[in-house]
């Protein structure tokens, strides 16, 4: 027998069958690409989407509420002072080796917050993930020596601003 949670969903999945309910909230979260405006995309889910009448919402009622919204990041160039200091940096600490521009995490949520709350800073995004790194996941890991490397990189970068 399946034990209703608090919620009205059963507290145990392996035992949940089909169910119908009366009500039903869900909350979603999206990362936007670094040049979607918020807004734009509120739109599209919500006029074309989301609260349409369609065959397979079989006549429900939809309400979409959206709790929080922002915008894509997209970081611009570093400033050349910069980033030859960070270029030197690398080379030091991995044997003459230029560091690897990959282009992603760009909607990383809180980036536009800082971006739009301190105007004109200059934000160097960098992470010590790879593809088997399993990042946001139960079984993430990083490379503790290339973490070290990394850590030493900013750090004489810094140090010579």
């Amino acid at each position: 027998m399946s034990v209703i949670g608090i919620d009205g969903l059963p507290s145990n999945l392996s035992m949940a069958g089909n169910a119908i309910v009366r009500e039903l909230t869900l909350r979603c979260s999206l990362r936007l690409a670094p040049t979607q405006k918020g807004a734009d995309v509120e739109k599209l889910l919500h006029k074309a989407f989301i609260e349409d009448v369609r065959d397979e919402t079989f006549g429900a009622k939809i309400e979409f509420n959206v709790v929080d919204i922002g915008d894509g990041f997209s970081a611009p160039d570093l400033p050349a002072d910069l980033k030859t200091k960070l270029f030197d940096s690398c080379k030091n600490v991995f044997n003459g080796e230029e560091p690897l521009f990959v282009g992603c995490g760009g909607s990383i949520p809180f980036m536009e917050v800082f971006d739009r709350e301190f105007p004109g800073t200059q934000f160097l995004l960098t992470g010590v993930g790879f593809s088997d790194s399993n990042a946001h996941s139960a079984n993430e890991n990083l490379d503790l020596d290339f973490t070290a490397k990394l850590t030493a990189v900013i750090g004489q970068m810094l140090a010579k601003i």
